[in-house]
């Protein structure tokens, strides 16, 4: 494996790198405002679409064929924090992190989660672990990855270079984020969705791995 031993600061993405939101979530609260406005139940595909690939605005028209702005409103108002939180839990390998801390890696997180959700799950890690956490949502001005702006955020606030930093996230928009900010790209793959010409710079199956590709400093 090739390895990035000048590395100084581990940024990570939230939903489906360090925790995991259970199938059901996505399907009560997908389901729910499909029927708010008469539609019916999409199929599992296409749900996992929605969930997982980043541009959900051509699922909600062409898909759904519903308002793009009419749907999250409904949306939101059904993911509620106290759902969430029922049906979130950490990824185990999460316990890797506190080894990064000790060994002087700043630490951040860089979600585009809405910001109440944000706070629920960061709580379930470890919200001193993370030297800086940046919600790169709508309600706190930002544009929703692959945009770059939380990621160069998060590097300002922790006084790195682009160079001196990589981005582990599970998804396409992570990956197009960290490339839009001259960031490393790492793709977390957890094998719960497959995703086609991601072309991340690297790929880790596990948060452990990051050891190995720190060159296990």
């Amino acid at each position: 494996m090739d390895r990035l031993p000048c590395i100084k600061g581990l940024l990570f993405d939230l939903d489906g790198t360090l925790v995991s939101t259970e199938y059901r979530h996505r399907e009560i609260v997908v389901g729910k405002t499909l029927e708010h406005f008469g539609k019916g139940f999409p199929s599992k595909e296409i749900l996992e679409k929605f969930w997982f690939e980043g541009n959900r605005s051509r699922i909600i028209k062409e898909f759904f064929e519903l308002d793009v702005l009419e749907f999250w409103k409904f949306y939101q108002k059904y993911d509620t924090p106290e759902l969430r939180k029922f049906y979130t839990t950490p990824f185990k390998d999460v316990e890797v992190l506190p080894y990064f801390k000790e060994k002087g890696y700043k630490l951040g997180i860089v979600t585009s989660a809405p910001p109440e959700i944000a706070e629920i799950e960061t709580e379930m890690i470890g919200k001193s672990l993370f030297d800086k956490i940046v919600v790169a949502h709508s309600k706190n001005g930002f544009l929703p990855k692959p945009n770059p702006d939380g990621i160069i955020k998060c590097l300002h606030a922790l006084s790195l270079n682009n160079y001196e930093a990589i981005f582990i996230g599970n998804s396409d928009e992570d990956t197009g984020a960290a490339r839009n900010a001259s960031v490393t790209s790492v793709h977390l793959d957890r094998k719960e969705y497959k995703y086609e010409n991601l072309n991340p710079d690297f790929t880790v199956s596990s948060l452990y791995y990051l050891k190995d590709l720190l060159n296990g400093n």
